[in-house]
């Protein structure tokens, strides 16, 4: 080849080359810019950096928990300053582990650490663990008082669960124990049977002897009552002279009947009652769950009627349930029925039972309460229907009916007075009943803050959230919201703490012998000092002598209901008693009493 050419080629790969270069040149610029800005980012994050640091240090140094950073070997590199308070040692006593080791609780665990000064210091532990194994982070609290209050309210809650179940005169088991313990046992399947007792004779001996005689009867009856039954799954006293005793039937109705017959035995021999010799007796219902019913209340209804057979048989005596007895079933379906015409049609009333202020006598409110006004009936109490209501799904429309009723006879009286109500668990977790408590007060222009809703705790048990938006938006419409029959329930001071409620209601169960009783008083003073203590107000349910109402004053009760204080009245009675404008009750003597209830005080 020509040197020439070679050079000729030469030239052309030079400037090939050089061209090449040029091309890229934009490209390293760009690199170049880019690098240079990943730099000033890189100063910018290291700065920021140290700045959170320093944010965390300060946090950590000044929180009142105890943090431990432990390194991926689990060694503490950090102990915060706090910890010198809480338990009296220093980061480094901690991080030696010399007198107290904080590196190995469980996580979301409890634990007990010594104080340096001798003393138990319980603490609740977090563990969070940091990022690519590099160790963790521990966040100890304190929760020594915490610790003491949940001992003591455990305590509590154990002594009101007894004394709620517990039949304060006999000590026996009382309805509400009953009906829980038999439902309990259906839920898990078991043939149990029901033996519902009536004590022949008790009410004549009551008024001949009195009734100091006739509790002496009532524990009498218990104490033999229990001695017979030993073993047997309950015997509890349901109210009055009523008592019952579930015993597993799996042995047939032979057995089930021989346990009739020592119950009659066991009351055949005479009491003797202070200075009275009294002979009574016992009539035995018998219901079988394998065949009179599925529920409690179906099971008791049942005994209930073959008891009633028994004693009309001359008493002494036993009688099962047959399905010819059941006339009083006939009758709750013929109720059941009739019931939706009964509230389409105004029949179901509103009644108005008192509410008054302790200090002065004032009424302050009335608590709206249902009557069914039947044409072959009567006026029926609650008891007898609002089973019903529930059973067959017609709680919102009753309520509808009867607050509506009862805002428009309310709304001409004056405007310190409230409407109460009480609201089903079926109505609290329907998300619809602020809209349908709006529509209600707008229709009747009955304004929110005059109305008053009561929630039991049966109520709340089902969706807590629920119920805290529902709450949330009555609150919204202006009305006041009470916990009722307070100290029942299990969860009570929980419900306290969680939802927004106004006023609590003490259990009627409570104000039993409140005046002689010193431990009972003892309660519902802690009741009514712990209400006042978060800013409620305290209505007592129940009252049904001056001797109670006295007491509750003496507590410091804010306001007070029940039959002493007045009993539930129609509208007209109550348009009256406004128009009076007198305090419910002077001082001096009884209050007047409205026509009402037969079931209940309130």
């Amino acid at each position: 080849m020509r040197v020439d050419t070679i050079l000729t080629m030469g030239g052309f790969g030079l400037a090939g080359t050089l061209i090449g270069w040029l091309t890229l040149w934009p490209g390293f610029r760009r690199m170049a810019q880019d690098l240079r800005m990943r730099d000033w980012n890189l100063a910018h994050l290291r700065a920021d950096h140290a700045d959170q640091q320093l944010l965390f240090q300060t946090l950590m140094d000044a929180g009142p928990q105890i943090v431990v950073r432990l390194d991926a070997l689990g060694q503490p590199v950090y102990v915060s300053p706090s910890c010198e308070a809480v338990l009296g040692y220093t980061p480094a006593d901690i991080r030696r582990r010399a007198e107290v080791d904080l590196t190995r609780p469980v996580p979301g665990s409890r634990m007990t650490v010594r104080h340096r000064d001798g003393h138990t210091v319980a603490m609740s532990c977090q563990n969070r663990p940091l990022p690519n194994g590099a160790g963790a982070m521990l966040i100890l609290t304190d929760i020594t008082e915490h610790a003491r209050t949940e001992a003591l309210l455990a305590e509590a809650r154990g002594k009101l669960r007894q004394r709620v179940f517990r039949d304060p005169l006999t000590d026996l088991a009382n309805r509400e124990c009953f009906l829980e313990t038999l439902n309990q046992l259906l839920t898990d399947r078991q043939d149990v049977a029901v033996l519902l007792l009536d004590v022949d004779r008790f009410g004549a001996a009551s008024d001949r002897y009195g009734h100091e005689i006739a509790e002496r009867l009532l524990r009498e009856v218990a104490g033999r009552l229990t001695l017979a039954m030993e073993g047997e799954l309950l015997v509890a006293r349901l109210g009055d002279d009523d008592f019952a005793v579930l015993i597993r039937a799996a042995e047939g109705d032979s057995a089930t009947a021989a346990r009739a017959r020592d119950l009659i035995r066991a009351l055949g021999e005479p009491i003797e009652a202070g200075s009275a010799t009294v002979d009574i007796g016992a009539s035995v219902g018998i219901a079988v769950s394998a065949r009179d019913g599925a529920s409690a209340a179906a099971l008791l209804r049942a005994a209930d009627i073959a008891m009633i057979h028994a004693r009309g048989g001359g008493g002494d005596t036993y009688r099962f349930f047959e399905p010819r007895m059941a006339e009083a079933m006939e009758k709750s379906d013929a109720l059941r029925r009739e019931l939706p015409v009964a509230i389409a049609t105004g029949a179901i009333l509103p009644y108005f039972q008192p509410l008054v202020r302790m200090d002065d006598n004032t009424i302050v409110g009335f608590e709206v309460l249902a009557r069914w006004s039947h044409p072959d009936h009567g006026l029926l109490s609650p008891a007898d229907f609002l089973p019903l209501v529930e059973e067959t799904n017609q709680s919102s429309a009753m309520f509808g009916s009867l607050l509506m009723r009862a805002c428009r006879a309310a709304l001409h009286w004056p405007a310190r007075i409230k409407l109460a109500i009480n609201v089903s668990p079926v109505e609290l977790q329907d998300t619809r009943l602020p809209d349908v408590m709006r529509d209600i007060l707008t229709t009747a222009g009955f304004p929110g803050e005059r109305m008053e809703l009561e929630i039991t705790e049966n109520a709340l048990v089902h969706d807590a959230r629920i119920a805290r938006e529902v709450l949330d938006r009555l609150r919204a419409l202006g009305l006041t919201i009470a916990l009722d029959d307070f100290g029942t329930g299990f969860s009570s001071l929980y419900h306290l703490r969680e939802l927004p409620f106004d006023k609590v209601k003490v259990d009627r169960e409570f104000m039993r012998d409140l005046d002689t009783d010193p431990e009972a008083s003892r309660y519902v003073a802690a009741i009514i000092d712990f209400g006042h203590a978060l800013g409620l107000e305290i209505t007592a349910e129940g009252i049904e002598n001056r001797a109670t109402l006295d007491r509750l004053r003496e507590l410091g009760c804010t306001f007070g209901q029940g039959y002493f204080l007045g009993r539930p009245m129609p509208a007209e009675e109550a348009d009256r008693l406004m128009a009076a404008q007198q305090p419910a009750w002077s001082g001096r003597t009884r209050p007047a009493l409205g026509v009402g209830a037969r079931a209940s005080s309130s």
